[in-house]
């Protein structure tokens, strides 16, 4: 059976932030990303504090130069992902939902 994109009703699939309040939206996603890099950032923060327990700086200023590559990263895939949400939107709200499928697929790809 082919996939239409349709619920059980026959209904189009209903998008989530294509309606309602756009505060609550950019409040929702801004909290999910900032509770995200809190985290990687905390477990940053223990792992320092456990190599520096070894006493070895080299390892620690090895942690800085690898914190930097992370940085570097997560910010090129934080950039990828709004450009790709804003191009999924974009179909989505113009009723392109093979065009949002394609568009996903391919940003996970990247």
């Amino acid at each position: 059976m082919a996939r239409t994109g349709l619920h059980k009703d026959g209904d189009a699939p209903r998008a989530r932030f294509t309606e309602g309040s756009i505060m609550r939206h950019v409040v929702v996603m801004t909290l999910s990303g900032s509770a995200g890099l809190t985290f990687v950032f905390l477990v940053d923060v223990a792992t320092l504090l456990w190599v520096s327990q070894i006493g070895d700086e080299r390892l620690v200023a090895g942690l800085g130069f690898a914190w930097v590559i992370q940085f570097l990263t997560v910010s090129a895939g934080i950039g990828l992902s709004v450009a790709s949400t804003a191009l999924i939107s974009r179909a989505i709200g113009q009723g392109l939902w093979a065009r949002a499928r394609e568009t996903a697929a391919g940003g996970l790809g990247v």
